[in-house]
């Protein structure tokens, strides 16, 4: 599976959420064209009960029975750490996703005010 997020921004606060403070180095960002017309779903937090529990369970429920049954290419779900985005999974063994296109990796810089520094 591919996890992304809607925004650069949200996809930052992803990685120092589940980073515990510690970002590995050499880290990259890739932008991801999802062209027209191909497969989707898109959750609203009422659709899965439970989904901002700290164990997860309610939403990894929901994602693995997406993933099992293939309903679509793209699903997109709320994110915890910024409510008002979303992170977008991508089924890379869907027959979609070759339509799914990408740009070069471009290295990310992390604000040393983000840690305390």
């Amino acid at each position: 599976m591919i996890y992304a997020s809607e925004h650069y921004s949200t996809a930052m606060l992803e990685k120092l959420a589940h980073g515990s403070g510690h970002l590995p180095p050499n880290q990259h960002a890739v932008e991801i064209t999802i062209p027209n017309g191909v497969s989707y779903e898109l959750v609203e937090e009422w659709q899965v009960p439970g989904w901002d529990a700290p164990s997860s369970a309610a939403a990894q429920a929901y994602g693995e029975a997406w993933w099992k049954a293939r309903r679509s290419l793209v699903l997109m779900v709320p994110s915890l750490v910024a409510r008002m985005d979303r992170n977008v999974l991508i089924h890379p063994e869907h027959a979609e996703f070759s339509r799914v296109t990408h740009g070069l990796h471009r290295p990310l810089w992390w604000d040393g005010r983000l840690f305390g520094r």
